[in-house]
């Protein structure tokens, strides 16, 4: 991991990267895992269509109403502990503003001396029971790849919000 320094943003968010929750899931897992403090999340106003991604009602223990909105955030442990920090960004995709978006998570971490991203996502591929799963593990950063045996990503078209984010990370 050395390539990647000592303070690693594990990236997931729900939505067109996340088949089967395999990569929220996987999040969920590392927060479940650890206590983490909230260092920044995203105003949902600027971020997300309501019509898209609705917000959800639910009844408090007082038996209130009240409502959960999208959204996003970056969250480091809170204790640590020896070798890299591991901190999470998750949260639902974004439905507009995806420049912004990924800029000021990039900000965020700017500030916040963050060394290197890794991205988790999943694609629904038809795969019989009695084969393995793929997993593909590629970087954009030609240090990441030699230090780690990993490809460069040939795809072209469509992307989600990793994409976008990976782009502004290795800009940043």
């Amino acid at each position: 991991m050395d390539v990647l320094g000592s303070r690693i943003v594990i990236v997931a968010f729900d939505g067109w990267n996340d088949a089967g929750e395999a990569a929220s899931g996987a999040i969920a897992a590392l927060r479940s895992a650890n206590d983490y403090d909230l260092v920044h999340s995203i105003d949902p106003e600027l971020y997300f269509d309501y019509q898209y991604t609705r917000p959800a009602t639910k009844t408090d223990a007082e038996g209130r109403r009240q409502l959960t909105w999208p959204e996003a955030g970056l969250w480091r442990p809170r204790d640590p502990g020896p070798g890299p920090e591991f901190w999470v960004l998750t949260g639902v995709e974004p439905a507009r503003t995806w420049q912004s978006f990924a800029a000021e998570f990039i900000d965020v971490a700017l500030r916040d001396d963050i060394t290197g991203f890794v991205t988790l996502g999943a694609m629904l591929s038809d795969v019989p029971h009695t084969r393995p799963i793929s997993i593909f593990a590629s970087s954009q950063n030609e240090q990441v790849r030699a230090a780690h045996g990993l490809e460069r990503s040939l795809y072209e078209g469509p992307v989600g919000i990793l994409s976008v984010f990976e782009h502004f990370a290795e800009s940043a």
